[in-house]
């Protein structure tokens, strides 16, 4: 089961991290390193070759040596990934899934990946509950509907007049479309830009800062942030035990009743539900849809030459590191304080919480599904289009532009991108629009 388990994941790391080149961006070494991986994976497989699954290791050899071509005919640039994902990828994966059946192994249910017979990008999807705190955070069914209502519901803040959809609203994507909102008394601005709350809860990390790990962490800091809804889960408690409905709701899906812990359960439970992978990126993966020229392009460009993908990892797109997803990622980028890049933005981000050198400037890799619904860009808002954002990596960030800003991750190299790419690139991140 475990030798199963580890040739599974190395798959998806694959297609993941291989194909973006993340080990080594610069040196492009990742098709030959991939191709080798693929050949350990077929030699380990021959070793179960019995009967029963003598056909499944042939026929993964024979994947295996189309892999080789396709990797021989192509720099690291110009690899069609998707169909490298849908005729390698999948097509091995589900090998992998049937042998396993054969030799009556279990699948397990404890890792981030819930698999069932069929190949991940084919009918996967992500094991919710890995990623939260313990079991008591599981969502179900009565948790989603009791945090969805308290989501819309201003009970929770100190004037009953802002709600958690105040900020994330739902027709919006779970953002409101502005660079800053405003404070709780409406006298300044917050901090930072309101991020989608859509695959929040497929993340190792929350808020910008990555100053909480769990969402629940992040509903008692929200809700208590005198800044924001300037409220008390010990207050909330109190109010929501005198309404008659929500005492009712909360016993019939919490042993213990109304509590501060259950009120941050259950709006972490909604939040997680928030992961409908409807893509039409999400259709092509799984064979029922195709990416056009130019989305197909995009793509390539974005886990090639762009070197978006050595960042935001597919399938998820956000920072944290597949195939095991135990850590998402942060990242010095340069952001500029204004649109003309007059000087850098001088929010400390994580420096803020730690007080450590390397984490000056740095914030939380985040999610580019739905990015075209989820304008402006960057933790401060700084940037209205997609244009402006791929113009600023493309020059490299801060120190592309001749800012001195030494810790500095994004390389200040050049991708040297023309305008048919930029064009590409955009119309591949539209594909990640949820229907």
């Amino acid at each position: 089961e475990q030798i199963f388990t580890a040739l599974r994941l190395q798959l998806l790391r694959v297609a993941s991290l291989g194909l973006s080149g993340f080990d080594a961006p610069l040196a492009q070494t990742s098709l030959p390193e991939i191709g080798a991986s693929l050949q350990g994976i077929s030699h380990a497989v021959s070793v179960y070759q019995n009967s029963a699954t003598k056909k499944e290791v042939a026929l993964l050899q024979s994947i295996v040596a189309s892999a080789q071509q396709l990797l021989q005919r192509h720099s690291f640039d110009n690899l069609p990934r998707m169909p490298f994902i849908q005729t390698i990828i999948n097509p091995a994966d589900a090998i992998l899934a049937r042998m396993q059946q054969s030799l009556h192994l279990p699948i397990p249910d404890y890792l981030p990946v819930k698999w069932s017979s069929n190949a991940f990008f084919v009918n996967g999807s992500f094991n919710i509950n890995f990623f939260t705190p313990d079991q008591g955070s599981w969502p179900t069914a009565d948790k989603i509907a009791l945090g969805k209502k308290l989501f819309t519901d201003p009970v929770l803040s100190q004037s009953n007049k802002l709600s958690c959809a105040s900020c994330h609203q739902p027709q919006k994507s779970f953002t409101d479309r502005l660079a800053k909102n405003k404070s709780f008394d409406g006298t300044q601005r917050l901090l930072r830009n309101t991020p989608t709350l859509l695959y929040a809860g497929l993340q190792q990390a929350q808020f910008y800062s990555m100053q909480a790990m769990h969402l629940e962490d992040q509903v008692r800091n929200v809700i208590e942030n005198k800044e924001e809804m300037h409220g008390s889960l010990h207050s909330a408690v109190t109010a929501l035990q005198k309404n008659s409905s929500y005492k009712q709701a909360f016993a019939q899906t919490f042993r213990d009743g109304v509590t501060e812990r259950n009120i941050q359960v259950a709006l972490a439970s909604y939040v997680r539900s928030l992961m409908p992978f409807s893509s039409h990126f999400d259709a092509a993966l799984k064979g029922a849809a195709k990416l056009s020229p130019e989305e197909s392009k995009g793509f390539d460009l974005f886990m090639g030459k762009a070197k978006c993908g050595s960042c935001h990892f597919m399938p998820l797109f956000n920072g944290t590191t597949p195939p095991h997803f135990t850590h998402t990622e942060a990242e010095v980028i340069g952001v500029p304080a204004d649109a003309l890049f007059t000087k850098v933005d001088e929010d400390s981000g994580r420096y803020n919480n730690y007080k450590i050198e390397e984490l000056r400037s740095a914030f939380k890799t985040p999610t580019l599904r739905n990015i075209a619904r989820t304008a402006p860009y960057m933790h401060n808002g700084v940037y209205k289009t997609l244009e402006a954002v791929i113009d600023f990596y493309d020059a490299g960030g801060a120190a592309g532009r001749g800012f001195v800003l030494p810790k500095q991750t994004l390389p200040a190299d050049s991708l040297h991108l023309n305008s048919q790419e930029k064009k590409a690139l955009i119309a591949f991140m539209h594909t990640l629009n949820d229907e």
